[in-house]
């Protein structure tokens, strides 16, 4: 009986374990991971998307450089701020697919890779 316990025990702990899958990329910087914590915390605190408008972080390239475009959610007209590879800011716009920003430039030249994170509502 006692290893009956003792296994249901291990396979619910691995589960549980298992079960815990972080909600972006794990190759993303440590900065980004931190943003979207911080992100996480202010959902919380309004209880889910403001407006109907949800914020995200997509992640762009040119081939050789990255950028992260963070979808504030806001209804502001610049709603699009720029973070580069290593997290300094270089702009907030309206517009994010063309122009320079900050350090980068010709924004038209970079496209999509992957979608990073999206907040939820609850």
């Amino acid at each position: 009986m006692k290893k009956l316990l003792y296994s249901c025990l291990l396979i619910l702990f691995i589960l549980g374990i298992s079960s815990c899958k972080k909600e972006y990329p794990r190759d993303i910087p440590k900065w980004l991971k931190n943003k979207i914590k911080e992100l996480k915390k202010e959902t919380r605190r309004k209880k889910g998307c403001g407006l109907g408008l949800c914020a995200s972080i997509e992640e762009f390239t040119d081939g050789s450089n990255v950028f992260y475009l963070w979808v504030t959610g806001t209804a502001e007209p610049a709603g699009y701020i720029i973070f580069d590879y290593d997290g300094n800011f270089q702009c907030q716009q309206f517009n994010y697919d063309s122009g320079d920003c900050g350090d980068i430039s010709n924004l038209e030249t970079y496209y999509f890779t992957r979608h990073i994170w999206e907040e939820t509502n609850y």
